[in-house]
């Protein structure tokens, strides 16, 4: 992986495992990077904390280690400990000038956003954190481990002027539960780089490892695995409750993931985590792998298969180089690292409007892998919008992918007459849905197509649909 976070601006939070009798804290420095421990004796009452301090959330926690197996190839081999490379990396900012600096700490960051377990590490009772932020700054972190109280775990800048800042916490039981960042006493934010994370009503939380009680999310920054000419980017994974117990769990690939997870995206978001806790729970789904890939500036020409005109400009045309990163790059990588199948009928690939439209190419240029395809309010008429190109049509007629089940679905309605008078791509869905019958789908069978009439052209309208469709690919068994 090659990773690059830009220098000193970029606010980044690290979080290693613990080695060694010498560790250091924030509480006890000397000014030269390293100090005694913190020893915490007890985790403390969550009731506890001040009027100013978030409501923790839920305690007991598991410290098991999730489903990380192997590190990727061109990194530097694993060391003997993350403390211990920690502590030779602030040594070594010590002797180095600005630039130097930034770049030694920029590689630690590639290394172990990477690494088995990437942030946070911990070996026996001891975590490590640091963080990277803009210098002189009044920073601690609190969790679980301490009852959230801020500013009883303080972050010490390891050298003057970088904005680099470490803590060694040590426990009398193995590092457990969520945790944050705090500014001040008051300003709780989530550690950017922690891979294991999730959301409350209190916003993005870190976490330590995965817990028994709960799913969580795992984040790959950065991701170019078989990336080619394209532009990296974050790849986001949700893990049901319970995976790392788990073996051939279906696995879907969806597009847009800045959109999938968070309650913060556009208009709420998909809800994915949320709607499969629920449908998991209550057996109608079976638990499955979520990896969300995130789009880029390059959406429009990476999610279509040839060009069209939009404004004047000709723009689209690289799906296939996105459906081949998506294969060659990340479904390995996934497979390699969370206990997927890659059996195609547990293999599915989805997306709403152009991603709905990426979804189905990919399903058919790599038919032999996926057994199922998803398009939410897909842009079917892209090739035809602003010239008179090929569409979706024409490929699945010309090479029909037998045995690719297909869930297609729209809102909206057609307005003043198909074929261009419609909302929410509904007369394209309902054409394509068509030809389908004629090619040898079956309605209910292979075929899954679902109108619902007025409903818009966004994030909360196709959460709304989410779930009758992975009932129909993946149910509960």
């Amino acid at each position: 992986m090659r990773l690059s976070y830009g220098g000193i601006g970029l606010a980044t939070v690290l979080v290693v495992g613990g080695c060694g009798d010498d560790a250091s804290s924030g509480d006890a420095s000397d000014g030269s990077g390293s100090s005694s421990a913190t020893t915490v004796s007890s985790i403390s009452d969550p009731t506890s904390v001040g009027d100013d301090s978030p409501t923790p959330p839920p305690p007991d926690p598991d410290s098991s280690s999730g489903g990380d197996t192997e590190t990727e190839p061109d990194l530097p081999p694993p060391s003997m400990g993350d403390c211990t490379d920690l502590d030779t990396l602030v040594a070594e900012l010590e002797k180095a000038d600005g630039k130097a600096q930034v770049a030694l700490v920029d590689e630690y960051i590639r290394t172990m956003t990477y690494g088995d377990r990437g942030f946070p590490g911990v070996q026996g009772n001891e975590f490590c954190v640091a963080y990277w932020g803009e210098p002189d700054d009044d920073l601690s972190v609190a969790g679980d481990f301490n009852a959230w109280v801020p500013g009883q775990v303080e972050l010490v800048e390891a050298v003057p002027d970088l904005g680099f800042y470490t803590a060694r916490i040590e426990l009398l039981i193995p590092p457990e539960g969520l945790y944050k960042i705090v500014r001040g006493d008051k300003e709780f934010f989530a550690d950017p780089l922690a891979r294991r994370h999730g959301w409350d009503e209190f916003g993005e939380y870190s976490q330590i490892d995965p817990m028994p009680d709960r799913s969580h999310y795992e984040r790959w920054p950065g991701f170019d695995e078989g990336v080619g000419s394209l532009e990296p980017r974050t790849v986001t994974t949700y893990v049901p409750q319970g995976a790392g117990k788990l073996s051939d769990l279906p696995v879907l690939y969806m597009q847009d993931g800045q959109n999938l997870f968070s309650p913060e995206a556009f208009f709420g978001g998909w809800m994915v985590g949320e709607t499969l806790d629920a449908a998991i729970e209550e057996g109608s789904v079976q638990p499955l792998i979520v990896v969300g890939i995130d789009n880029t500036a390059a959406r429009m020409d990476e999610y279509t298969f040839v060009t069209d005109i939009i404004d004047g400009m000709e723009v689209g045309g690289r799906a296939d180089e996105y459906a081949d990163f998506l294969v060659g790059g990340i479904k390995p990588f996934i497979e390699q690292r969370y206990p997927v199948s890659d059996d195609p009928a547990l293999v599915g690939v989805m997306g709403s409007s152009l991603g709905g439209l990426a979804s189905l190419f990919i399903g058919w240029r790599h038919q032999e892998l996926f057994g199922h395809a998803g398009s939410m309010s897909g842009t079917i008429d892209w090739g035809t919008l602003g010239t008179d190109n090929a569409t979706i049509d024409s490929l699945y007629q010309a090479d029909t992918p037998t045995g690719l089940n297909i869930y297609l679905d729209s809102g909206g309605d057609e307005g003043m007459g198909c074929p261009d008078g419609d909302t929410d791509n509904y007369c394209g869905n309902i054409r394509f849905r068509d030809l389908l019958f004629g090619l040898g789908w079956t309605d209910q069978v292979d075929l899954f197509y679902t109108w619902t009439p007025g409903a818009m052209h966004n994030e909360a309208a196709w959460a709304q649909r989410l779930r009758p469709a992975l009932e129909s690919w993946f149910p509960g068994v």
